[in-house]
């Protein structure tokens, strides 16, 4: 009897030990198995793999793109993405041809100006000073515009050519015969500029078919004032201011301006007009031309045949002759 209790008591004891062996077995071994949570995940789901459990993100909002501040990210052969950067804007090239507002007249009438060319050596046409008295200047002005505009090729790469169709808008649109010679003010705006410039002026050989004058002061209108910061602003070398009706050419500041009349004599040898001019005695005050030979630009008044035909067939030829000219460099 004693040796079947002592039977059953180790029995009882070596279980016990295989339980507690167990145990210690489980307790020592369930810390290789881990639930690990990857952070900002809203909605997840576990697998296990060997080693622990992870944690599989499936995010409800969209994909962030990555922004210039993100790290480089590697790719799969091992190099290093680099970083995106900007590529400058290029600045625009000017345009062959344009059209601007220099300025507005007494009555707010714009003064439009339109450029051919984008070379270094700066001209200008300028028609309508006389307005509607001498409108067939205004309207060769836009027969040459147009002739460009055609046939963009007649600018030399190195030359700009502005077109300012009609500086005396008011006066073109008051009248086409003497009564829209003046702006509204009643100034002759080619008597206006600040080159011997005076308020009246004998009427002997010089036009007197209405009452005008020559403003209250040098450039006192804003025609003028509009064209003289224009000119001195794109540095302009060379310029035709058209008139009419004397079929000739006068050069500014005759005979003292050596530019002046070589840009002459190129255009009357390929033109009618006569150089120089008629003199029929008239004093004349306040002449753009003569301002302008004052800045040391090469200034012509060329003057058409009459008061109705605009020329262009003798203007075209002047035009390129214009254009294919260059500032003489003087000889001390």
């Amino acid at each position: 009897m004693d040796k079947i209790r002592l039977t059953t008591i180790s029995i009882i004891l070596m279980l016990t030990i295989i339980v507690l062996a167990i145990f210690f077995w489980i307790a020592n071994t369930s810390g290789q198995f881990q639930l690990q949570q990857l952070p900002g995940s809203t909605e997840e789901q576990d697998i296990l793999y060997p080693g622990g459990t992870h944690t599989q993100e499936y995010p409800t909002s969209a994909v962030q793109l990555q922004t210039e501040t993100s790290p480089p990210t590697p790719d799969p052969t091992g190099t290093t993405a680099s970083t995106p950067t900007e590529t400058p804007t290029p600045t625009p090239t000017l345009a062959f041809s344009g059209q601007e507002v220099i300025g507005y007249s007494v009555l707010e009438r714009p003064l439009e100006v339109y450029r051919f060319g984008t070379g270094e050596h700066v001209h200008l046409i300028v028609a309508g000073i006389h307005g509607g008295y001498e409108w067939n200047t205004v309207e060769l002005a836009y027969e040459l515009i147009e002739l460009l505009e055609n046939e963009p090729e007649r600018v030399p790469s190195d030359k700009t050519l502005y077109i300012l169709p009609n500086l005396n808008p008011d006066g073109y649109a008051k009248d086409k015969g003497y009564d829209g010679r003046a702006n509204a003010n009643n100034v002759d705006l080619n008597r206006n500029w600040d080159h011997n410039w005076q308020i009246d002026w004998a009427r002997s050989g010089c036009w007197n078919y209405r009452p005008i004058t020559g403003g209250e002061y040098a450039e006192s209108e804003p025609e003028v004032r509009a064209l003289k910061t224009f000119i001195l602003e794109r540095e302009v070398q060379a310029l035709i201011s058209y008139h009419s009706q004397m079929a000739a050419i006068f050069s500014g500041n005759f005979p003292f301006h050596p530019p002046s009349e070589d840009l002459a004599n190129k255009l009357w040898a390929v033109s009618s007009y006569s150089y120089p001019p008629p003199d029929y005695g008239c004093h004349y005050t306040g002449q753009f031309v003569d301002w302008a030979a004052d800045q040391g630009i090469a200034a012509l008044d060329v003057e058409l045949r009459n008061h109705v035909d605009n020329d262009y067939t003798i203007n075209v030829p002047i035009l390129d002759a214009f254009l294919a000219w260059s500032y003489p460099e003087m000889v001390d």
